[in-house]
């Protein structure tokens, strides 16, 4: 780190790539913690599945909301103090989520969080295209989600492990405190004003002009697929073993942690690898991404249908390796389909439709179908969107390789 104005910055991309990465780790450490307490919620507050489903997707109903407008504002203003404020805002309300005495005021605090956690994702995604190669950038943004993952999974199992020995209050409490030191080392990260500060004129058409590319709308559709896919099985993966295999939380947290951080951090780093590798060749990004979701669709079936513990876990191993190439190469097709000056907000309204209509509703509409037969019932319409999305990227690359044949045959005529 170097020192300007009497003051530590963190200026290199390298130095920046990692401290954004830390925070990533946070951000859904925070995030997914309170999913494996469901079951000492649902006791404490008597709560049914759709209202615990709730928790979930109030969170998503509000970081949609605000990803847009705070997307649109990482284009226009320092980025680095719209990451200090999500970082500080997320942090108390996951603390006073500990502090809550009844499941109304839970909800309130989750939704808090998730205006913090808006405001995190364009902003991050944005610097780091500016700090690195093109066609770096699929890798790049595998390790940024290195931390998502490894924070969500290590989120689950902190959870099951002190949820069950020391009560789920303490884990809001303990996974709040980190966000504070962050803020303030975010705060020091170095970016130039003069790229960055009200210099861009983001206006109506220039916006709605983003809507027009065929291929940024697939992938929007095919994002709301998948993070359907993804919220559903999150959400309630810990209560579905813990009801259909005989696993207590703690070793629910513990069994389903491990996996996601084997062969979920596996899967984000080889998928930026080899997203870039295609790049390189001239091929989109969005093939690597059909593939990874179709080769998982039948995985997630045994998943769902299976009473064999082995299988189960050899299944969500393998699932969850194939879903996380997702991740890096995601903002990297973003990013090579919009105008340089639009990827912050392209990033946003991604944000803000895949959650607005993927996740948002996903836990408590699988809590009400639960509700209505059983959960197991209920995993099949996620292994459906799942395929759905899946065959939207199929046509995103149809377009792209389309779009590039046109370009070298309008080279060659002029």
């Amino acid at each position: 780190m170097t020192i300007r104005n009497s003051q530590f910055k963190i200026e290199s991309p390298r130095q920046i790539l990692w401290v954004l990465t830390l925070i990533n780790f946070f951000n859904y450490f925070d995030r997914q913690v309170i999913f494996p307490l469901f079951a000492f919620l649902k006791i404490d507050f008597a709560l049914t599945d759709f209202e615990l489903g709730l928790l979930g997707t109030v969170f998503m109903i509000v970081h949609a909301a605000a990803s847009v407008p705070l997307g649109i504002l990482a284009d226009k203003w320092v980025r680095k103090n719209i990451i200090s404020f999500g970082v500080i805002v997320w942090s108390i309300a996951t603390f006073f989520s500990g502090l809550v005495n009844n499941f109304h005021q839970l909800l309130a605090a989750r939704s808090i969080v998730g205006i913090g956690e808006a405001a995190y994702g364009p902003a991050a995604t944005s610097l780091l295209a500016d700090k690195f190669h093109e066609d770096k950038r699929a890798h790049v943004n595998s390790i940024f989600h290195l931390g998502m993952f490894a924070g969500g999974t290590l989120g689950m199992i902190l959870a099951g492990v002190l949820g069950t020995h020391l009560g789920w209050r303490i884990c809001f409490f303990i996974v709040g405190i980190p966000g504070f030191i962050l803020a303030i080392i975010s705060w020091n990260i170095f970016e130039k004003k003069q790229k960055h500060e009200f210099h861009v004129d983001i206006e109506k058409q220039t916006i709605y002009s983003m809507f027009k590319i065929k291929e940024y709308v697939m992938v929007l559709i095919g994002g709301i697929f998948l993070t359907f896919t993804s919220g559903s099985i999150i959400s309630w993966i810990t209560v579905f073993i813990v009801r259909y295999h005989n696993f207590s939380v703690q070793d629910a947290s513990i069994y389903l942690g491990s996996i996601v951080l084997v062969a979920g951090l596996a899967g984000i780093y080889f998928g930026g690898k080899f997203a870039d590798k295609y790049y390189k060749k001239g091929k989109p990004r969005s093939f690597l991404i059909s593939i990874g979701f179709i080769v998982a669709t039948p995985l997630l079936f045994v998943i769902a249908t299976t009473s064999s513990k082995a299988l189960l876990l050899v299944s969500l191993t393998l699932s969850t390796f194939f879903m996380a190439w997702y991740y890096g190469p995601i903002v990297a097709l973003i990013q090579d389909i919009v105008p340089f000056h639009l990827k912050a907000s392209a990033y946003a309204f991604y944000i803000f439709f895949v959650h607005l209509l993927g996740d948002t509703m996903a836990p408590s509409i699988i809590g009400k179908l639960s509700d209505i037969s059983d959960l197991r019932t209920a995993f099949y319409l996620p292994i459906a969107t799942n395929l759905i999305g899946a065959l939207f990227f199929v046509i995103t690359t149809r377009i792209m390789k389309k779009k590039a044949m046109g370009n070298e045959q309008l080279a060659l005529n002029n």
